[in-house]
């Protein structure tokens, strides 16, 4: 090839890479916001939804005092379907939103013979809570009281933990951040809502409970948004990783960036399984602390507890089997199923053991499994 030839192919080739180069992403392309700050958001219905929730624990805890009005089971069902106008707060008896449809299937008939049971429970809050006795206990310094039923679960802990899991947990990271909503169409731009991809990844984080600058800002955290913070925050940083993976996600999605939206789902996932395992230990381990010096401390810690290890079943990512949540519950509470389970056999070694299987599933909880 003589010189000129040569000089030419050079060229073609340089103008090739060059082609090349242009079509190659830059990871610099797209700016990712320090709040969850972006054109078209709307999670009208999320908001909906914490508020029905939050309407229907402060009425299943209401019962929670010495001499307190019994409970109603059809209006705490009335609030899990929205039907027949049972909230205080006229805008969600007018709400299409509910609680009751978005909670994984197989829960929620669950959910609705704990809200019998504890209605049941709520008839002797005249009543002190012993084994097969419900009533009221008081903690020692008679700053707090619960009720308890026959077996000393606080059932209004665990119907509402148990519908953080099974429909807040549940839908942000299984149906929300799963195939069926993000495999959509992410062109179309519908003004208030953005495209069909963003819309729902908004859905997703409006379950999670936080206000937009979360966690510089804590003002109004709830339910997950809430237990994501504190000593989980902390020692693990569950909430400034799951709120960072909630901004860079959608932010990747709006630069149509979907590997590294994938990667985001990735950790998302992780971090908000991480505060359900971390919050269990924690109360795990308020449970251990209590057990022998202030009984119904104890009590109200288990029965966080057992929720949290509940809601474990429900997530995207699924780190422990069901069998294996099902173990766990069972060393807390000696029963799988909260109907069943019975605190008053609770013992410091099961206690034990189900913080020892928590560590073992989350390695991240090892270093920090005595100070959450």
């Amino acid at each position: 090839m003589n010189l000129a030839s040569l000089q030419k192919a050079l060229l073609i080739l340089a103008v090739f890479g060059l082609g090349l180069s242009s079509c190659k992403k830059d990871d610099d392309s797209y700016d990712v916001p320090e709040t969850y700050s972006f054109e078209n958001v709307s999670y009208s219905g999320q908001t909906d939804r914490l508020d029905m929730l939050g309407e229907l624990a402060a009425y299943a805890k209401s019962a929670s005092a010495l001499s307190a009005n019994a409970l109603d089971a059809n209006s705490m069902k009335d609030m899990f379907a929205n039907q027949n106008d049972p909230f205080a707060d006229a805008d969600l008896n007018a709400s299409s939103k509910q609680l009751k449809s978005k909670t994984v299937s197989t829960e929620q008939t669950l959910m609705e013979d704990l809200m019998d049971a504890l209605a049941t429970a709520s008839m002797y809050t005249d009543s002190t809570a012993s084994s097969g006795q419900a009533g009221i206990m008081q903690t020692n310094d008679g700053a707090s009281s619960y009720l308890l039923n026959a077996n000393g679960l606080e059932l209004a802990q665990v119907i509402e933990k148990g519908i953080m899991g099974a429909c807040f947990y549940y839908q942000a990271t299984a149906v929300y951040m799963g195939s069926g909503k993000m495999d959509v169409d992410n062109e179309t731009v519908v003004e208030g809502e953005g495209t069909e991809m963003e819309h729902h990844w908004d859905e997703a984080f409006g379950y999670f409970g936080a206000p937009t600058d979360y966690p510089s800002n804590t003002t109004g955290i709830r339910f997950w948004g809430k237990y994501a913070d504190g000593s989980r925050e902390t020692y693990l940083s569950t909430g400034t990783n799951l709120m960072n993976a909630l901004i860079e996600g959608r932010a990747a999605i709006s630069a149509q960036d979907l590997d590294e939206r994938d990667a985001q789902i990735a950790i998302a996932r992780e971090q908000w399984e991480l505060v359900l395992a971390g919050s269990a230990l924690h109360y795990i381990n308020k449970g251990i602390a209590n057990l022998s010096d202030d009984a119904a401390a104890a009590h109200h810690a288990l029965s966080e507890a057992y929720a949290f290890v509940y809601g474990l079943k429900f997530g995207g990512l699924q780190t422990l089997s069901t069998a294996d949540v099902d173990a766990i519950l069972v060393q807390v509470g000696n029963h799988a199923d909260p109907l069943q389970a019975n605190l008053y056999n609770s013992t410091s070694a099961n206690l034990q053991a189900a913080k020892t299987a928590l560590v073992n599933a989350f390695p991240a909880l090892a270093s920090v499994q005595d100070q959450l």
